[in-house]
């Protein structure tokens, strides 16, 4: 019996050491930032109840992990730059607090609540969101306004292509938020507020 008990703890020592000495890269977590939220211009509409369904992105972007692709479509993982929370998840929050500022007749409804009285569902889907290896920044995709009679009210899509200012990921996720809420939510924004106001 002694015996087992001083080979579990040479076991469980050299399981140490050895996690001692293998080096490990610190990781850096990620967010997107919505800084202009305070400043986005109101749009008026009439009362209604919006669901905003989760907002589905392109399965190899479904990880954690930050993405570069090459224009071949070779995909690269970082494993030191992470997202801190699923980027479906993030987009999902970010697009509901900018819809609620500025769309602020709307009440808003996401995940599972869906109330009687809701008039339309919005749709979003993401197939890009990340940079290139030539610095160039890559979000498309499409939405859908679906009336509560199941029609389609309004639709579009969305092809956005901006220059990174500086290297490193620090800049590309201040690229991807700043792109992601001026140049795909502004616009749509103003598209929802037409289709809302009739």
């Amino acid at each position: 019996m002694r015996m087992v008990k001083r080979v579990l703890l040479l076991v469980v020592l050299s399981g140490i050491l050895a996690a001692c000495a293998t080096p490990t890269v610190p990781s850096n977590e990620y967010l997107l930032m919505d800084n202009g939220l305070q400043k986005g211009q109101i749009h008026p509409t009439k009362e209604s109840a919006v669901r905003l369904m989760p907002i589905v992105v392109a399965h190899y972007l479904a990880g954690n992990e930050i993405v570069l692709v090459t224009e071949s479509g070779e995909v690269y993982r970082s494993q030191n730059n992470l997202w801190a929370e699923s980027l479906s998840s993030q987009l999902t929050r970010l697009t509901q607090q900018r819809f609620e500022k500025v769309l602020p007749n709307i009440t808003w409804f996401g995940g599972q609540r869906f109330p009687a009285s809701a008039t339309a569902l919005l749709n979003i889907e993401v197939d890009n969101f990340y940079a290139d290896l030539n610095g160039i920044i890559h979000i498309s995709g499409r939405w859908q306004v679906i009336s509560a009679s199941g029609e389609l009210s309004a639709s579009n899509t969305f092809n956005v292509k901006t220059e990174l200012q500086s290297d490193g990921y620090g800049s590309m996720v201040k690229a991807l938020s700043r792109s992601w809420f001026d140049q795909v939510l502004n616009p749509m924004v103003q598209e929802i507020a037409q289709v809302l106001q009739e």
